[in-house]
């Protein structure tokens, strides 16, 4: 009986795929699409590696992952993770390397003695096939496939291809983060040493290490100067342009009403021409009314402005001669007591007094 194992099922894992060719996976939010991505990534990240078929399992999976982010090009860590952690399992000195396992799924691989021993079974299906440089191993999730001395090594090829295609598929699309992003799985690629010469890996197998690594490099290296991380990438100047709508242009001469069906061309012409005239007149006649309209009314304006001011200073006037006229009847009134006094004989009073007007001293002269 098998040992109970936390990974989906394989029909679970096959309705996951389905998923991707039924729903958009482009779309930023998606009421299935998203909720699955979640558990796929929950599942590779947290679901304990205990045995072969987990592996394959967790490879499935993140292969899955990467088919639902690689259009939208969203980075999914969970996936670059695991797929970092399969390559450990095939290092040379495979306890160190596994000691810093990527994901906590990883931490109860070095018990089972098959997971550890990985490399060397790699190593002796190379040596049964007798080196040959061309064999295409994949991956089955079938259960009487798994436990085959195949299964190792293709394993292996399949989490190398994975790497080189996560290389083209993410690269220059990170915001200059491809370094950091990719430095799990580049020190997962050291870890393997295909030249060793102890376990001296197979060449089709290191044939495709080399195409990983040379993936990675490629996306993580920058020939321009490395700008400072950003989280998006600034807009593009067709982002930034307005954009700019043509006009629909009809020609007038191809434009035909209903009136004029059952004319003839030169009759339809002539009454087309009358038309155009009579609109034209009729906007001539309105633009030179409402011109005459704002002239009227700027010359009332400035009429009302100088009528104003003319009844303002006539209003001063008249209140002028009414004070003087008041002062006058005044005057009346008093019996003239306000004249008394006036005449040369106020003069003569005054140069006798020396106060004001003449000199004092001096003599006034008949």
């Amino acid at each position: 009986e098998d040992a109970p194992s936390a990974w989906p099922s394989t029909g679970s894992l096959l309705l996951m795929r389905a998923l991707s060719h039924i729903f958009p996976v482009t779309d930023l939010r998606h009421v299935v699409v998203t909720p699955a991505l979640m558990l796929l990534g929950q599942t590779v990240a947290q679901c304990p590696v205990r045995s072969l078929s987990d592996v394959v399992m967790g490879l499935f999976s993140s292969g899955l992952i990467i088919e639902y982010t690689k259009e939208a090009k969203r980075l999914a860590p969970e996936s670059l993770a695991f797929i970092a952690g399969v390559l450990r399992l095939f290092a040379v000195d495979v306890e160190a390397a596994t000691e810093v396992t990527p994901v906590p799924s990883f931490e109860l691989a070095m018990r089972n003695a098959n997971l550890s021993a990985l490399r060397a079974d790699a190593v002796e299906y190379g040596d049964c096939v007798g080196g040959s440089d061309e064999i295409d191993l994949l991956i089955s999730i079938e259960k009487d496939k798994i436990d085959g001395e195949a299964m190792p090594t293709a394993i292996l090829c399949t989490t190398l291809r994975l790497v080189e295609m996560i290389g083209k598929t993410y690269g220059g699309f990170l915001n200059n983060a491809e370094a950091e992003v990719f430095d799990e799985i580049s020190r997962s690629l050291l870890s393997l040493k295909p030249q060793s010469k102890s376990s001296p890996l197979p060449k089709f197998v290191a044939a495709e290490v080399t195409k990983a690594a040379q993936s990675i490099s490629s996306a993580a290296s920058t020939s321009a100067g490395r700008l400072p991380l950003l989280r998006r990438s600034g807009a593009t100047a067709g982002q930034l342009a307005i954009k700019s709508l043509a006009p629909r242009m009809e020609d007038p001469k191809r434009y035909a009403m209903s009136k004029d069906k059952g004319k003839s061309q030169r009759q339809a012409i002539l009454d087309r021409n009358r038309r155009e005239y009579k609109r034209e007149h009729k906007a001539a006649t309105r633009e030179l009314r409402l011109d005459a309209a704002f002239i009227e009314n700027e010359r009332r304006k400035s009429k009302e402005k100088r009528d104003s001011e003319a009844r303002e200073q006539r209003h001063k006037n008249f209140a002028w001669l009414e004070q003087e006229q008041a002062t006058m009847n005044q005057q009346v009134r008093m019996g003239g007591g306000l004249l008394k006094g006036g005449g040369i004989g106020a003069a003569k009073a005054k140069a006798r007094s020396g106060k004001i007007g003449i000199k004092k001293g001096g003599k006034l002269r008949n």
